[in-house]
């Protein structure tokens, strides 16, 4: 029987997961020398919030049972949304302390000319229509989806979001994230226009008189346009990290050539 669309579905994992996390960062937090701005908790909140609420809500009903248009509105939320605010969330010696903890492999893997593929590879691989049904039918691979997109998201974003364990120079990370929005747009645009990709939701009850093709249709606009605005918004940022580099770098050199002209005299 096909539950209501407005009943919960609860995923005790992400709950508990959510719970860890908003527990070891609550601790690290009162050890911060000087007080963290307190802004910084809330993002961190917020990502938890939305990874936990995406999951544990109607719309994993809805997702799960009806429409592809609100499973990939959750696949966006915990892996393009959330990621962000987390470790925007954390702290410059929370983020050295944690690439320190995870070592090597994790300088390695969070090298922008690592990640960016990792992350192209794997959201490509997730959507594919076979692989798709096949984590919609089970339950255990469901969670495995879901913990697979909130990793590439954290993988993808560290680079741009922060300088540990190393500093990547601003016009990379722009190259980066530029690449990422060409790269990812395909998807977006064949979820957009082609015919349906899944059976899994052909075969499912609809709801609001919406069609599998318009669903799919649907769902492919709003990755689009999500992501558009996402990536955009980090260009921008990161457009104005560049031009106040330069601007400082600029102010270096004239303090430097004035300070020589004062030593000549």
């Amino acid at each position: 029987m096909t539950p209501s669309p407005w009943s919960f579905t609860f995923e005790p994992l992400f709950i508990a997961l959510g719970a860890v996390a908003s527990w070891r960062y609550a601790r690290v937090w009162k050890t911060e020398c000087p007080a963290p701005p307190r802004w910084r908790a809330w993002l961190f909140g917020g990502g938890v919030a939305l990874v936990v609420l995406a999951l544990n809500s109607p719309l994993e009903t809805i997702a799960v049972e009806y429409l592809v248009l609100f499973h990939l509105l959750q696949n966006v939320m915990i892996s393009d949304w959330a990621p962000p605010l987390l470790i925007i969330g954390l702290t410059p010696s929370m983020r050295t302390a944690l690439a320190a903890r995870l070592g090597g492999w994790f300088a390695g893997v969070t090298r922008p000319a690592i990640a960016l593929p990792v992350w192209l590879l794997g959201w490509y691989i997730v959507h594919l229509g076979g692989v798709y049904d096949a984590f919609l039918r089970n339950p255990v691979l469901l969670n495995v989806e879901h913990l697979f997109l909130i990793a590439i998201g954290l993988l993808f974003w560290w680079p741009v979001l922060t300088d540990a364990p190393r500093s990547v120079a601003t016009l990379i990370r722009l190259a980066y994230v530029f690449g990422a929005f060409v790269g990812s747009a395909f998807l977006g645009l064949a979820l957009t226009f082609a015919p349906p990709f899944y059976d899994y939701y052909v075969e499912r009850p609809r709801l609001w008189g919406i069609s599998p093709e318009a669903d799919q249709n649907l769902g492919g606009i709003l990755m689009s346009t999500e992501q558009a605005l996402v990536f955009f918004s980090a260009i921008v940022w990161l457009l104005l990290k560049l031009f106040r580099e330069e601007e400082e770098a600029e102010q270096r050199l004239a303090d430097e050539q004035r300070a020589a002209g004062l030593r000549k005299h």
